[in-house]
């Protein structure tokens, strides 16, 4: 009995200690499981609290990238010494860029510009507003390599809440600012979804009140000022540390503190925590999971919501980046590269991560030869590294690249962000061919506008006020001719020599007349030559007779010497005549009495062709050597000081220039002010010869090459000859005889054409090069040059052969130091010309032609 009374109260007391133990290990349980509850409420929320954080940080990041954008387009407009109006046009387009961007106009923009305010929307008195005092201003100044997040403030104008991204650029005391405005549109409408009774703030570096979610309701700032300096001192650090809301609800402080010195905070009851205190065990338990489903829905609902903002930032940013044709990442201290964006011409020819020093090398292959050493030092691995110790933020400028068969501009940037990409630099490249042609092609022709047009209104007013003078030389010769007839009416022979005189002057002075309609013709090229067989001493002779008449009443030495074989030529005896006439009229215009006036003309002699030189040289008043370089232009008149007023339109140079080039000769002048002035024209003409029947020309073609014991024709069979020849008879003329001959031609009407042509042709696949000297754009020396220069196997190599209608010494010379190998004179000899290729392609020298021909 006693056993089993001391079983019993061994079992109660069994009983007893076990339920003592397990009350105890339920209230130790429930203290360590509220303990822990609280701790992991505190990761939790600090988790919270930095995930807002960096949600918060992200929309403020979008705004900088947005401000960063404008930096870089305000600071190029700057250095490009952009004038004021398009400076403010640029930022009126951006600020439009932006309101689209963000749905809605959620910011300003504006810039301090020499001490002056340049906004996207004006408002009245920025003149007077006092922006040096200004937080953002001073910030940005003192920080010029970042961007400058403002406290929140009044706006002065608007009244509203907004704060102020700012930056300095380039320019001293210059800065770029943009005001955000926090209640415009979804600046700072941040998607948290939180329980009711969970409340979000968030506060700036100085404390103030920026954002809050709590139920929607107003909050007691000093309840909201003791949050955030508990925050900032550390007493509410602790995971069981609380505060008291102004309702008398305990609550835990989850915080995160963001890039810009921001503050997020989140507060949770302490009470929900825990699920109330009647029945911690159920309670805890339900809280936990109901913790745990909370949070893993939010986890998920957060990370759709996240992923969503992700997509649409990252559609931005590949908007963004579409302006760019490649973007790599390099690391500069291992000295390698991920690529981010492939050029499509470099796909394939590397990896996409390797050794930087590979991807520089592809690169560089596509760069113009003018620019490639200095491409290849400013972006070494060396120099990347030198200006991130300099901290230089972004880096870059225009070069040129090859793309396809032609040359683009290109920028080419490295931009380095050590708080987000410490060790690595963005290195990033855009066509910006069409902008940079566009730009200088408008500069360029401004500036030619404005030139014309102030030259042409002066030069104008000049010749209508002159313009009857030149009329007045052959107007004398019909009066005075007039006059002998009238007093001689019984002496047929000479009545009939005078008229012929008088219609002889009178065609002279309707030729006058017609300068201003040539030479408006000659400049729209409209005036075809008339080609007729003449007499070339006969029509020289009768031109100068009527001048000698003149030089005889003004007391003037007047002299013609003509040595001219084969007189019946080919020609526009018409033109002939108007650039005699114009040379001169000058040479008695300009010339004072006693003074000689002497005519020459000689032949060179040809085969089929001859070249004719005719001189027309005074001992006149002669012009100065600034003149002489403008002479052929329109409207052009002397200015010098001279024993008597210059006279004339201003047009006969200028006509007699235009009408040699048409027909495939040259003119020169020499003049010395009171020494007189030489004048040398040199006119390639067929000339006729005498025959008792007809010439077929084929016939007669055969025998000159049975003569020569050679075939021209079908000599150059297989060979592409690029001819650069601006007159386009004469480009007639050379393709035709090539052609003749079985060779391919190619046509280019100026030097820069030539260029072109070549440097777009297969290597080697042209075998010569014909250049003639004078064209426009860019004469043959030039092209010759340019050719010698570009970066590809047959550029040095290439046979270019010279052609014009002057074979002296110093012009073969101008030619050789070109770079060319060979010189044929105008008329082309079709033997000179072979026997020249031949010799070229021979890597022989060919002989230089004699003087004169």
């Amino acid at each position: 009995m006693e056993k089993q009374q001391r079983r019993a109260l061994n079992s109660i007391v069994l009983s007893i200690t076990t339920l003592v133990v397990v009350a105890a290990l339920l209230l130790v349980g429930i203290g360590l499981v509220r303990d822990k509850m609280m701790r992991n409420t505190q990761q939790m929320g600090m988790s919270l609290a930095e995930s807002y954080a960096r949600e918060t940080q992200s929309r403020l990041d979008s705004f900088a990238r947005v401000f960063q954008m404008a930096w870089l387009y305000t600071g190029q407009g700057v250095d490009g010494q952009m004038d004021w109006d398009t400076l403010q046009q640029g930022m009126e387009q951006y600020q439009q860029n932006v309101d689209e961007v963000f749905g809605g106009h959620v910011a300003d923009m504006y810039a301090v510009i020499g001490g002056q305010i340049v906004a996207a929307n004006p408002w009245a008195g920025d003149g007077a507003y006092d922006y040096a005092s200004t937080d953002w201003y001073q910030k940005a100044l003192a920080s010029p390599d970042e961007i400058i997040f403002s406290d929140v403030y009044e706006d002065a104008i608007t009244g509203d809440q907004i704060f102020t991204l700012s930056k300095a650029m380039d320019t001293e005391g210059d800065v770029l600012a943009m005001d955000v405005y926090i209640n415009q549109g979804d600046v700072l409408d941040l998607e948290i979804s939180l329980p009711s009774t969970y409340h979000f703030y968030l506060f700036d570096t100085d404390g103030g009140l920026l954002y809050r979610l709590i139920d929607r309701q107003a909050t007691d700032p000093v309840y909201t000022e003791q949050l955030i300096s508990g925050v900032r001192d550390g007493s509410l650090f602790a995971y069981d540390a609380q505060i008291v809301d102004p309702k008398g609800v305990a609550r835990g402080v989850y915080y995160a503190e963001m890039e810009n010195g921001w503050t997020v905070v989140m507060t949770i009851p302490t009470q929900e925590v825990l699920m109330g205190e009647r029945d911690p065990v159920i309670y805890s338990l339900i809280g936990v999971a109901l913790i745990a489903f909370v949070t893993l829905l939010f986890m998920v609902v957060r990370d759709i919501l996240n992923l969503r903002r992700l997509a649409e930032t990252e559609k931005t940013i590949r908007v963004l980046s579409d302006s760019f044709f490649a973007i790599y990442r390099v690391d500069f201290e291992a000295g390698t590269y991920r690529a981010i964006k492939t050029s499509p011409d470099l796909r394939g020819t590397f990896a996409e991560s390797g050794d930087y020093e590979m991807l520089l090398a592809q690169v560089k292959k596509r760069v113009h030869p003018e620019a490639y050493a200095e491409f290849e030092q400013d972006f070494s691995l060396k120099s990347i590294s030198q200006r991130v110790k300099e901290n230089v933020v972004d880096y870059g400028g225009d070069y040129q690249r090859m793309f396809g068969g032609g040359y683009h501009w290109v920028n080419v940037r490295t931009i380095y962000q050590k708080h987000i990409l410490p060790g690595e630099v963005i290195l990033c490249f855009k066509d910006v061919d069409v902008e940079k042609r566009q730009q200088m092609q408008h500069m360029m022709i401004l500036q030619e506008a404005l030139d014309t047009a102030k030259t042409s209104a002066k030069a104008r007013n000049t010749f209508f006020n002159t313009m009857s003078h030149d009329m007045r030389t052959p107007l004398n010769a019909v009066i005075g001719y007039s006059e002998l007839i009238r007093r001689t009416p019984g002496d047929a022979e000479k009545v009939t020599g005078y008229i012929q005189k008088v219609e002889f002057a009178a065609k002279q002075l309707l030729m006058l007349i017609n300068d201003i309609l040539e030479m408006a013709k000659l400049e729209a090229g409209k005036s075809a030559l008339d080609v007729k067989e003449f007499n070339l001493n006969e029509y020289l002779t009768e031109v100068c007779e009527m001048f000698r008449v003149q030089a005889e009443r003004q007391q003037k030495h007047f002299e013609l010497s003509v040595q001219i074989k084969d007189p019946v030529v080919k020609g526009d005896s018409f033109k002939i005549g108007q650039i005699m006439n114009n040379l001169l009229s000058n040479a008695l215009k300009y010339s004072c009495e006693g003074a000689e006036i002497k005519v020459e003309a000689r032949q060179f002699d040809y085969q089929k062709h001859s070249k004719f030189q005719i001189v027309v040289a005074d001992t006149g008043i002669g012009m100065s050597e600034e003149f002489l370089n403008h002479i052929f232009e329109p409207y052009s008149r002397e200015t010098h000081f001279t024993p008597r007023a210059t006279e004339g339109t201003g047009l006969g140079m200028p006509i007699v220039k235009s009408l040699v080039q048409q027909m495939s000769g040259e003119i020169t002048v020499e003049s010395a002010v009171g020494k007189g002035s030489r004048f040398t024209v040199t006119l390639p003409l067929e000339v006729v010869e005498q025959h008792d029947g007809p010439v077929i020309g084929a016939a007669a073609g055969e025998a000159a090459g049975e003569a020569a014991g050679t075939s021209p024709a079908g000599s150059l069979a297989g060979q592409t000859i690029l001819v650069a020849e601006d007159n386009e008879l004469n480009m007639e003329i050379v393709t035709e005889l090539l052609t003749m001959s079985g060779a391919q031609v190619i046509g280019a009407a100026n030097g820069a054409e030539a260029v072109e042509k070549f440097q777009r042709s297969a290597p080697y696949s042209v075998d010569a090069i014909l250049m003639d000297m004078q064209m426009p754009v860019l004469d043959g020396c030039g092209a010759a040059r340019a050719i010698r220069r570009l970066d590809r196997p047959d550029a040095a190599v290439v046979p270019i052969v010279a052609v014009t209608a002057n074979a002296f010494a110093e012009d073969v010379d101008r030619t050789t130091a070109a770079g060319m190998n060979a010189h044929v004179s105008k008329p082309i000899d079709m033997d000179r010309l072979l026997e020249a290729l031949a010799l070229c392609w021979a890597g022989k020298t060919p002989p230089a032609p004699a003087p004169g021909e």
